[in-house]
């Protein structure tokens, strides 16, 4: 660097002695090569010392040293200038988003509540609530094995209220649950009450959906080792919810009139014993590794009903083990649908 900044100092002497220099003939005299030649006039260039200049032969103009840096304190005025300008430009767009979008963002998410209530009690109360409240629809889906008597009985009579006043309520439970006489009684009930109902061997999650903008759902976990559940207000968070239950609705069954699914029999095929549809949800749980535990709580059932649906499966398919029923299953097409 030492070495450019000697040979700048020496070209800038020729300039200005001689404004009429020859590059080829300073390279020539002092034995420069050309990028020693380039590095000095990028130099003398970035200083403001050496201006292009279409005017004279070797196409620079030498400056006066005050020239030079009055020209760059210029530039350099007229680039903080315009860093002071953008700056002020994006103060005025940050205060227009505030003043202007901000409070719609915020309508948005004031749009969107959530509240965790804790206790069994309060849980109820909740429910209720919504009974009370609802004015067009009532959606709900029930996993989990058949609620006692006395609950079933105190959410019929809320049903038939709500049914009364022309509310449209659907509703999915678990055929293992709906298989249970007292639930197999009050479906039916239910049903002829004018509710729709269905029934399907697994669901996701207990959900109840009112009129598109309240949903109840279980909290993730007990909070304080108590029951709790999570209220939840607002269409657009809701309506992900509805279209959750409508696409259990579409893959349920239909109730029939004895009260239970109306297709849960296992037909015999060309190929002899076929699968109910409970034993094909067994087969997707047993080929993505569940336990029998969690197997039966998906299912509404027992372990040892889970035990005997499997021993079933692997007799019926001539299989040694859960794996090979697995693949005869895949084999004979049981899992396409």
């Amino acid at each position: 660097m030492d070495d450019v900044r000697a040979k700048a100092q020496e070209l800038y002497r020729i300039a200005l002695d001689d404004a009429s220099w020859r590059p080829e003939l300073v390279t020539v005299e002092r034995g420069w090569t050309d990028p020693e030649f380039a590095d000095v006039l990028r130099l003398l260039n970035r200083l403001g010392l050496f201006v292009p200049s279409p005017e004279t032969r070797n196409g620079w103009t030498a400056l006066a040293p005050d020239t030079a840096l009055r020209n760059l304190l210029l530039e350099e005025e007229q680039h903080t200038g315009a860093l002071l300008s953008a700056v002020q430009q994006t103060r005025a767009a940050l205060a227009q988003v505030v003043t202007d979008f901000q409070p719609v963002h915020a309508r948005e998410l004031s749009s969107v509540q959530m509240e965790v209530v804790t206790g069994a009690a309060n849980v109820s109360a909740a429910l209720e609530d919504a009974s009370q409240r609802v004015e067009r629809e009532v959606l709900s889906l029930h996993p989990g094995r058949a609620l006692p008597a006395e609950m079933v009985e105190a959410g019929l009579e809320r049903d038939r209220l709500a049914l009364g006043r022309g509310v449209q309520i659907r509703t999915i439970h678990l055929g293992s649950a709906a298989a249970v006489p007292h639930m197999t009684a009050y479906l039916r009930r239910l049903n002829t009450a004018g509710a729709q109902v269905r029934t399907a061997h697994t669901l996701p999650l207990r959900l109840i959906v009112v009129d598109r903008s309240l949903a109840i759902v279980p909290a993730p976990e007990p909070v304080d080792g108590d029951i709790a559940a999570v209220v939840l207000r607002g269409e657009t968070l809701v309506g992900v919810l509805r279209g959750i239950f409508e696409h259990c609705w579409a893959a349920a069954s239909v109730l029939g009139e004895a009260g239970t699914a109306a297709s849960t029999a296992a037909p015999e095929g060309e190929g002899g014993w076929q699968p109910t549809g409970r034993h094909r949800e067994l087969l997707r749980m047993l080929e993505g590794g569940l336990t029998d535990e969690t197997m039966a709580r998906k299912l509404g059932v027992s372990e040892r009903t889970v035990r005997r649906l499997v021993s079933e499966l692997t007799e019926r398919l001539g299989a040694a083990s859960r794996f090979q029923a697995g693949v005869c299953a895949v084999r004979l097409g049981w899992l396409d649908d």
